[in-house]
């Protein structure tokens, strides 16, 4: 009885086993397949029907994007780097301008605000009173 509390029963030893056999020899069977020659022109033949596939499938729906009147993607990227680079410049723009109105800052980093004329035209109903 000391014999069967220490040993565990696995039920499913027996398919993992199996399992792991199987695995082992459709793997030893697809590298023998893979390093064939006709598996090389097939996978040849399926990655060039699949580029032509994908040629196509880019121009015809350039051309319905076109008739739709909607951008494609290039047109996208395209004015996505242009949007980038005028926002580059703007940045420089402003850099610059900051380093021109230097003195426009005080110490502490608050902007100083300039100061307006003084009025000298008095409200209307004080010129009345004075008369």
């Amino acid at each position: 009885m000391a014999d069967r509390r220490n040993s565990t029963f696995d039920p499913l030893a027996a398919w993992r086993n199996w399992l792991s056999d199987a695995e082992t020899r459709l793997n030893g069977f697809f590298n023998q397949m893979m390093g064939t020659d006709q598996f090389t022109r097939v996978m040849s033949r399926f990655t060039e029907l699949s580029l032509r596939m994908q040629k196509s499938m880019a121009e015809s729906m350039g051309q319905y994007f076109s008739a739709l009147n909607l951008p494609i993607r290039t047109e996208v990227i395209s004015l996505g780097e242009r949007l980038s680079s005028i926002e580059e410049r703007l940045t420089s723009i402003e850099a610059s301008l900051a380093r021109l109105a230097g003195a426009g800052e005080a110490p502490d980093g608050a902007p100083i605000r300039k100061q307006r004329p003084p009025r000298t035209k008095q409200p209307h109903s004080e010129r009345e009173g004075s008369r």
